[in-house]
């Protein structure tokens, strides 16, 4: 057991691990070890990857050894990967041991993490293996990159065939068609999304009275971002593309959550598409845990985040997310289409992945265009805060329908919302840089 390796921790068991020719081996080469102890130095104050090979798809547990802190829920890939990032806050002697425990339907395993914060590391505890993450085995095809005359003159029907991700219209946002542009000119790699439910985890709208103007409503309990609000029938397409932020928690907050995401709807409406990017984090002792994670949702009939697990991210990735309501993928954008479609980019590892949502019975009104960080719910109330320091979303825009026309987030009816506590504490505030920028700045944790 996991408890009998962390008493063999001392110096001679370092050694004899040394030996063996594990403590350095990367968790993408080394076979699975259910009681596998992995041994690193890494930097005090910066963001270190750290991976885990486990179980497939294996919900797990990560905590500090000495159990006197919260647990930070995770999810191991299909190929038994899982991905965490580790920040301790200053240099130290003492070595910081976490338990991860992982279990599927059918079976368990646990690993033992070790971290030495220092900008020295020893030859027991090297830094993590620097090794590009590998291509997923799973539902994973490579793609040739495209000439620039191929990102013009290729139909979307033609780029949908060969696995390209979805172009922003050119001529109606040319800044989105050169970020997707600088994508495909180099190699790509779809990935098919593993979806996996977070019923832990859910989105909730920014409640309004029926009759009530949303531009009345600047201040929300769990929202900070901007929304263009119109008439019903008028968006159907949103853009956004953003750093992954840190999500660090505090000495009397330490479990926290963020996640930053684009949308439409959402105020005073039934409905409510969503896609972004979440981070969770925990703290104990000196070290900060975190876990890092792409989803969709759509509202009402998803009551939980659609949690992407194969699609890895880490901080300070390019993400690019958009989505639009059509009839399917190839098609273009359509308020009335019978399919919510999700796209989303990690320029960090040249992956992209698509979700696509059957729309049901939803009518998506297409009345606003979010562009939203959040305090998730988590277990029925909203959760703290994570501290994510300042994050920007760079072109925020939306196409709006009849006539078809680019919107950006300071056009027209455009609200600036504040995130503020019930005890009307500042959590999170958002200001315009420029046109095709807005930054978020964190304040509190709840």
């Amino acid at each position: 057991m996991i408890i009998h390796s962390t008493q063999k921790a001392g110096a001679a068991g370092l050694e004899d691990h040394s030996a063996k020719g594990l403590v350095a081996m990367s968790a993408y080469d080394a076979p699975f070890d259910s009681e596998r102890v992995y041994r690193y130095t890494v930097p005090p104050g910066l963001e270190t990857q750290i991976v885990i090979r486990t179980l497939p798809n294996a919900e797990c547990r990560v905590y500090s050894a000495k159990n006197d802190g919260p647990k930070l829920s995770a999810y191991s890939d299909p190929d038994g990967f899982l991905e965490l990032s580790v920040r301790p806050l200053a240099e130290s002697d003492e070595i910081a041991q976490w338990c991860v425990d992982a279990a599927t339907g059918n079976a368990s395993a646990q690993h033992l993490l070790e971290i030495r914060s220092s900008h020295q590391p020893t030859q027991q505890m090297p830094l993590p293996p620097a090794q590009a993450r590998p291509v997923p085995k799973r539902g994973a095809r490579s793609i040739p990159p495209l000439e620039l005359d191929d990102c013009l003159s290729l139909s979307d029907e033609e780029l949908f065939e060969r696995g390209y991700p979805s172009r922003p219209n050119p001529e109606i946002a040319p800044s989105a068609f050169d970020s997707w542009r600088r994508f495909v000119s180099a190699p790509v790699t779809f990935v098919e999304p593993n979806i996996v439910s977070r019923p832990d985890v859910s989105r909730t709208r920014r409640d309004l009275d029926q009759d009530a103007d949303p531009r009345s409503f600047q201040e929300s309990n769990n929202w900070s971002g901007y929304q263009v609000l119109a008439n019903t029938g008028t968006f159907d397409y949103v853009y956004g593309e953003w750093l992954l932020p840190p999500a660090l928690a505090g000495t009397f907050n330490k479990k926290t959550f963020s996640t930053l995401w684009i949308g439409l709807d959402g105020s005073g409406t039934p409905d409510l598409v969503q896609a972004g990017t979440e981070g969770d984090g925990i703290l104990a002792g000196v070290t900060f845990m975190s876990f890092f994670y792409p989803w969709t949702l759509l509202l009402p009939q998803q009551d939980s985040a659609q949690m992407i697990n194969n699609f890895p991210m880490k901080v300070g990735d390019r993400i690019m997310w958009s989505l639009f309501t059509a009839a399917d993928a190839a098609s273009h954008p359509s308020i009335n289409g019978a399919l919510a479609i999700f796209s989303i980019l990690n320029n960090g590892t040249g992956q992209y992945s698509r979700v696509t949502t059957p729309r049901g019975s939803t009518t998506v009104l297409g009345a606003q265009a979010d562009w939203i960080m959040e305090r998730p719910t988590v277990n029925g109330g909203h959760a703290d805060l994570a501290n994510y320091g300042t994050a920007t979303i760079k072109d925020p825009t939306a196409y709006a329908e009849n006539p078809t026309r680019l919107v950006r987030y300071l056009d027209g009816n455009s609200d600036e919302i504040t995130m503020v506590s019930p005890d009307e504490r500042l959590l999170s505030t958002v200001t315009p840089v420029d046109i095709t920028t807005m930054q978020f700045t964190w304040h509190n944790f709840a």
